[in-house]
């Protein structure tokens, strides 16, 4: 027999080897996972720009109403599903891509999904646009180049690009307002992504902080009789 013609030593040594081909085939297989879920959640985000199909809709009256019913529905759903995971009735490994502190927590995706029904439904879609934008390419964008530039170039990069979605949705604007709307734009889309807050997720304040901000700047200048807002970049089919 085979284990019969080995020594004490020899099996201690011959089962130390398995178990770190194991382990090793083990840690593979993990970071496989993990590789395949964090480009799964940078698809997700950038995937969500397709959502600006929502400003398409034919301006019907029930196409209307179904574009106030049908996101709430969706983001209800959302809501019960991420309610049952963190009860435990539903099996926590089933929802592919989340990170272990999602587990006692909604997952980004749900904040996600309430940021762009608030935006939907009660912001103009040129406030609306950049921000959902600046959600689906910024934030990846950044994520991706903390890794190989580091915090404060990420930053820098990511502050860039949402200066570029404002000015390309506001550039029927006056010349005065392009000064600084990409600005408190971009800036509130970066500290939106630099704020760790434990109960809200940045896939929630990165939309929601630079919408907030532009909304107040465009009401307070409403007022004194200033309207800022240009013309809808999008429209119904």
């Amino acid at each position: 027999m085979f284990f019969s013609d080995m020594t004490v030593s020899d099996v201690f040594k011959f089962t130390k080897k398995k178990m770190t081909e194991y382990q090793i085939d083990f840690l593979e297989r993990m970071n496989a996972i993990e590789i395949d879920a964090h480009w799964f959640r940078r698809v997700f985000h950038t995937f969500a720009a397709s959502f600006l199909f929502y400003y398409l809709l034919p301006d019907e009256e029930w196409i209307n109403l179904g574009k106030i019913i049908i996101p709430i529905m969706i983001v209800l759903c959302m809501v019960i599903v991420e309610y049952r995971r963190i009860r435990g009735d539903l099996n926590h490994q089933r929802f592919f891509g989340l990170r272990n502190y999602e587990k006692k927590r909604p997952a980004s995706y749900l904040y996600f999904g309430v940021a762009v029904l608030l935006l939907f439904l009660l912001f103009p879609q040129q406030i609306a646009i950049p921000c959902l934008l600046c959600a689906s390419f910024t934030d990846p964008i950044i994520g991706e180049s903390r890794y190989y530039f580091g915090k404060k170039k990420a930053y820098a990069i990511g502050f860039v690009i949402s200066v570029f979605f404002f000015l390309v949705t506001w550039y029927r604007a006056e010349w005065w307002v392009l000064l600084f709307v990409p600005l408190i734009g971009a800036i509130g889309a970066v500290i939106g992504e630099v704020m760790k807050l434990e109960l809200v997720d940045d896939d929630f304040m990165i939309q929601m902080l630079p919408a907030v901000l532009l909304l107040l700047m465009w009401q307070g200048l409403l007022l004194i009789g200033i309207d800022v807002l240009p013309p809808p970049m999008l429209h119904a089919l």
